[in-house]
């Protein structure tokens, strides 16, 4: 009789182990399915903006009584194309957003650039000014300033007094987003990270 009693206690609580465990199991897959709304809203969203040569654009005729006009898509690396230039034949504008315009008498080109092949993300943008070295020189001080809002005007004009083409707003102290600019004769080079 005692081995009995033994036996139906140990099936007893074999049974309500199993019964428990069960509901358990259930219990965490049915909290498992819903979603925890306080730990998704607690969570920082990354916030992009992404910079387009239009909004580029659109920023430096907000700095400038000259404004970019007659603006124009293009594609940097056709060969054929209207706009070419040598450098366009690598894989940083093989998916650029560009824009051909005038700015004045200049004319202008703006690409925001950097993805190759859908990968990665247009992270730079790049300026190329052409026209009358007098027209560059009154442009290129805000264009440098819209490229990067933390170069000081005693650095772009110290960059300006140069009579070679070099890169002294990259070396200057008040430089964050400039990775190359210059002026040489009738044509200016700026180049940017975008902020």
């Amino acid at each position: 009789m005692h081995k009995k009693i033994i036996a139906i206690t140990t099936t007893a609580l074999l049974l309500a182990t199993a019964c428990g465990c069960g509901s358990q199991q259930e219990s965490d897959v049915a909290t498992s399915k819903a979603p925890d709304i306080n730990s998704q809203q607690s969570k920082p969203q990354k916030q992009t903006t992404t910079q387009t040569a239009q909004s580029f654009i659109d920023k430096f005729n907000g700095n400038s009584s000259i404004p970019i006009t007659d603006t124009e898509k293009f594609t940097p690396s056709d060969p054929n194309g209207p706009h070419y230039r040598t450098e366009y034949r690598t894989g940083a504008f093989s998916d650029a957003d560009a824009l051909h315009g005038k700015l004045g008498q200049l004319s202008v080109d703006v690409l925001a650039y950097g993805a190759v092949l859908g990968y990665g993300e247009n992270n730079m943008i790049r300026v190329y000014l052409n026209g009358t070295h007098t027209e560059i020189e009154e442009i290129f001080p805000i264009m440098a300033e819209t490229l990067d809002p933390s170069i000081s005007d005693q650095d772009i004009q110290s960059q300006m007094a140069k009579e070679y083409p070099n890169n002294d707003l990259v070396y200057a102290a008040t430089h964050k987003l400039i990775e190359h600019a210059y002026i040489d004769g009738d044509m200016a080079f700026l180049d940017a990270k975008i902020d």
